[in-house]
């Protein structure tokens, strides 16, 4: 029956593909503890989900599924949200209130916007408490239909979105304990997904994700490789064939394979060119989204294509939020050292980042890395004793903090070379 409805939309609403070009998320959430394995896959895997849960098996029981105006201003309400356009967002997500205030997609569409205004939305944000309220009754809603029928996809889904948001929130703060106890709820449906990928092509998505972290993951903190055995095999092979197969195949989920794509390719595979043809992509379907024209100038920058990165600092360079005001001073002090060759502005641009405060864990890790290699690269130049030692110094700390394979082959070689 589901298979039934999904071909049905697909074959009757040509324009749910138009529209959910908007569905593509931001987050690229932290990995350092076993509660993260839970807690990002669930909140990578959501974020693109909703998008087709929303137009495709919204609530049978309220025949939103039949009710085409409906689905038209919850797939709008995201595309405002996704190019940074709240108040319509808002509006429109206002119009579904009538006849839909009891279904759990629209008080998860309303904490969505704030998650988006607000990113990265942590805990001790002034809006985290409506943020939380607006997620618990989408999860009291979702429980409710699952008393229903335990096996209702709608309500195992709109169940696992607040819980996924949850989790990470609790990563971020440090508690990890009610970070794993979020993520437990979630892990029994993305397993369930493995087997209905052919059936449901948005599984593609969340079965690619589990499959590529689950090799990852212990790749990158050993420390949880014990923890693996009680989880399937991961593969990184066979995740990034199915996030490729989500991109072609996927209806709704389509831009958030290219999102996750450009992050691995930047993060773990060390293919600076694949990950710019995604974030270069995703930027061009959603210009006014400031974290993608972040991410697409971040990718350029490393490519050396300096000039091209600069046309996008104007996009989110005087926006407030650590990440952005981090982010774009490094990729400045980046194009100084090695394109001006202006030591001294590079490194007045490295220092300013990471005397930025209030940074986030989310996302200014990684940022903060590339300042730290980079002022240990000016510092070592100078080949005294002293520098040199200052150097390993900020070389160990840029390692201990990036997830950047390929920034941390060039910072093994540069310590070696100070040997």
């Amino acid at each position: 029956m589901k298979h039934d409805v999904y071909q049905h939309t697909t074959k009757h609403f040509s324009f749910v593909e138009t529209q959910t070009k908007a569905i593509a998320s931001l987050a690229m959430p932290s990995r350092l503890t076993l509660a993260k394995i839970f807690s990002s896959m669930v909140y990578q895997i959501f974020l693109g989900i909703i998008g087709g849960l929303l137009s495709v098996q919204l609530s049978q029981a309220q025949d939103l599924i039949k009710d085409q105006p409906a689905q038209k201003n919850a797939l709008e309400a995201l595309n405002h949200i996704y190019s940074w356009e709240f108040d319509q967002a808002r509006e429109k997500i206002t119009l579904l209130k009538p006849k839909y205030a009891n279904h759990p997609a629209y008080y998860l569409l309303k904490a969505l916007v704030l998650h988006w205004k607000y990113i990265p939305l942590e805990k001790s944000h002034p809006q985290y408490a409506t943020y939380g309220q607006l997620l618990d009754r989408c999860t009291q809603l979702a429980e409710a239909r699952l008393k229903k029928d335990k096996n209702e996809l709608e309500g195992l889904f709109f169940k696992l979105m607040p819980n996924g948001l949850r989790a990470l929130a609790e990563v971020e703060t440090g508690s990890l304990r009610r970070a794993v106890g979020y993520g437990r709820k979630a892990y029994g449906a993305v397993k369930r997904g493995f087997k209905l990928k052919h059936q449901f092509s948005e599984f593609y998505f969340s079965t690619g994700l589990y499959r590529y972290y689950a090799k990852q993951f212990p790749q990158s903190r050993p420390i949880i490789k014990p923890f693996m055995i009680f989880f399937p095999a991961g593969s990184k092979a066979k995740g990034l064939q199915n996030l490729q197969m989500a991109t072609q195949k996927a209806l709704f989920t389509r831009q958030e394979a290219w999102v996750f794509l450009g992050d691995i390719y930047l993060r773990y595979e060390s293919n600076l060119y694949q990950a710019s043809l995604a974030f270069g992509q995703l930027l061009q379907q959603f210009p006014n989204n400031p974290f993608f024209a972040l991410k697409y100038a971040e990718c350029l920058v490393h490519l050396g294509r300096y000039y091209e990165a600069q046309n996008y600092f104007v996009k989110f360079q005087k926006l407030s939020p650590p990440m952005y005001q981090i982010g774009w001073r490094v990729l400045q002090g980046i194009i100084a050292e090695r394109l001006q060759k202006d030591l001294d502005l590079a490194k007045k641009q490295y220092a300013e980042a990471l005397n930025i405060k209030g940074f986030d864990q989310r996302y200014s890790r990684d940022f903060r890395a590339l300042a730290k290699a980079g002022l240990a690269r000016i510092t070592a130049a100078k080949n005294a004793t002293n520098a040199r030692k200052v150097a390993k110094a900020l070389y160990k700390q840029a390692r201990k903090h990036t997830e950047y394979e390929w920034l941390k082959k060039q910072i093994k070689q540069a310590l070696k070379n100070l040997k």
